[in-house]
Formats: C-alpha cells, structure tokens, sequence
C-alpha cells in the first residue's frame, strides 16, 4: 500500500468515526451565542437554547445553558444542517438568532466550525394597555367611504357598532376573474393632521418578541394613503404588481396619528397608535375587497407609548385569530 492509497484510508476512517457516533450520521455542528442589550453591553445569566435540528423531536436535539460574564454560551450537536437559538431572561423579551445554515462539512464537522450568533435582549419597557385587532374584514361597499373605528374595533354605523371614523377607506375594483384584476383604496382621515408614517424594525428588533420602537413620533405624519394591486393574465409572464408587500410584515409597517386637535398651532389632543404589518388589500372570494392590518391603538390622549401589555387588552371577546400575540 502506497503513502497516497494509506492517507485516503485514513481520512476515510476519520469520516467513518465522526458518522459513527451520531445516530443519524450526522456531522458534528457548534455555535457560539454572544449575547447583548439594546446599548451593546453584554448579558450574562441568560438562558439559551441552541437548536441542532429544524425538528425538535429527538432529546439530543438541543443544548440549555446560561451566558457567562462575556454575555457567551457555546453548545454543539450532531445537526441537519440547521441550527438556531433562544434566548430569554427575566425582565427582558424573548429572543433569538434565526437559523445559522451550514456549508459542506469537513472531517465529520459542519462549516463554518463554531460560528457567533449576535442576539439582542430588549428590556421590558412601560407596557400599557391598547386597543389591540388583527383585522381581517370585508369593505361594507365599493367606491364610498368606510369608517373604521379603532377603539372599538369595528366599521362605523351604518355597517358596524364603531361611533367614530379613524380610518377611512374608500375601495374600487375592476374585477374579471382570479387572475386578472385590478383593486385600488384610499385610506384617508377625518382630522387635517391625521396620518400615518411608515417605520422599520430596528435592527435590534429583529429576531425579538418585541420588535418596533416603544413610541410613536410627534411629527412626520402624512395623508392620504394609496394601495393598489394589479393582478396579471399568468400567461403575460408580468408579476403582480403591489404597494403592499405581503412578505415583508416583520420588517415594516405605520405608526399613525388619528383624533388629533391643534389650538393655537399646538396640538393638544391626539391619539397614536402603530400598524405592525403592511394594509393589504385582496378581492377574490369577495363581492367587494378584503381590507387587513394588524392596529395597536392608545386611547390615552396625547401618550405615544406602544409598547402593549398582552395582558391589557382594551378590546374584549376577540377571537384567537384577531388577537395578536407580540407586544
């Protein structure tokens, strides 16, 4: 046996081995979680949960653990390829690092060899209690204004219980069938000052239960707003084309201003709120259009806190599907 032929016999007994010792034959996989809070300061006495696999089924499917003075934990498994964490300790919001996707393993490891998940701890501000709705609900009618009252969740009379418009949307559509449609509405708001403005999430927000800022601006609220959503023959080979973005909900959405009063160029009276998703607009399966958006509304005048208490609801008798579950 030649030097070359012993040399692949002995890497091929290397793999052998490191196959050998996971049930699955899987590669060998590590993570490091550094852990930080909204100032950049580590985090020690965490708990962190690193998952090896996407299916958590299998007891070895996991390490548990806490940070050290370094904010760090480091855990490895055998792996499908796939690893993510959890991280979570009293008086902050739940977190983690998404899934870390590996590459080609390498002498039964997966690479990258022990890469650092960087997680943000976000702590628990000053929740409050809000009028809280995940709506998913039919315009009354086309082409006439449709109140929406966000205090009491519901189309103003003569097509639902609300008793002041905060919203107001206007829908027209030109429908032919599934594929090919046209549908247009103008949100618009009673108050000269009302408006919505659009935000992000933070970048430490991101993977956090909590994931948009605490308080709405005083100012930079526009009106009114579009949406418009054209659906093409699928045989044109044209994408659809959308001012919403239905994909995007974790990353953007509206504060909004509504009910505001202003005396003397001051305005002394204004109620904020924040839509956590984009307004999506969708007419099939529907005589007229299907409005959705998620609100976060403060009844307190003039107090931009929207950080919500999920034990604070202002709305009563929703149902699961309407009730949010991030704060």
């Amino acid at each position: 046996m030649n030097m070359k032929t012993k040399l692949l016999v002995c890497f091929g007994s290397l793999l052998c081995v490191a196959a050998s010792s996971s049930p699955f034959g899987w590669p060998l996989a590590r993570l490091t979680v550094q852990v930080r809070n909204e100032d950049g300061e580590v985090v020690s006495g965490a708990k962190v949960q690193i998952n090896f696999r996407e299916r958590l089924s299998d007891r070895d499917a996991r390490v548990v653990g806490e940070t050290d003075r370094q904010g760090k934990f480091a855990g490895e498994g055998y792996s499908d390829r796939r690893l993510g964490a959890t991280v979570t300790k009293e008086a902050y919001y739940d977190s983690g690092a998404g899934w870390t996707i590996f590459k080609d393993p390498l002498v039964g490891k997966w690479q990258p060899w022990d890469p650092v998940a960087e997680v943000v701890l976000r702590p628990i501000g000053k929740p409050v209690p809000l009028a809280v709705k995940r709506v998913r609900t039919h315009v009354p009618v086309l082409d006439v204004l449709c109140g929406y009252d966000l205090q009491k969740g519901d189309w103003v009379a003569p097509y639902g219980k609300g008793a002041q418009s905060d919203f107001t949307f206007k829908v027209s559509r030109d429908y032919k069938d599934w594929f090919n449609f046209t549908v247009e509405a103008q949100v618009t708001f009673p108050q000269q000052l009302d408006g919505l403005l659009r935000m992000k999430a933070p970048p430490y927000g991101r993977n956090s239960v909590f994931c948009w800022e605490r308080n709405a601006p005083e100012t930079g609220y526009v009106a009114p707003h579009a949406i418009r959503f054209v659906n093409h023959d699928p045989r044109t080979d044209r994408q659809p084309e959308r001012t919403f973005d239905p994909n995007k909900e974790r990353e953007q959405g509206y504060f909004f201003r509504v009910r505001t009063v202003e005396e003397n160029g001051k305005i002394i009276a204004a109620n904020y709120g924040k839509i956590t998703d984009d307004i999506g607009i969708e007419p099939r399966d529907s005589k007229t259009c299907q409005i959705s958006f998620t609100y976060y509304f403060n009844p307190a005048s003039l107090d931009r806190n929207v950080e919500w208490d999920p034990k604070r609801n202002l709305l009563p008798g929703l149902t699961f599907e309407e009730t949010p579950q991030s704060p």
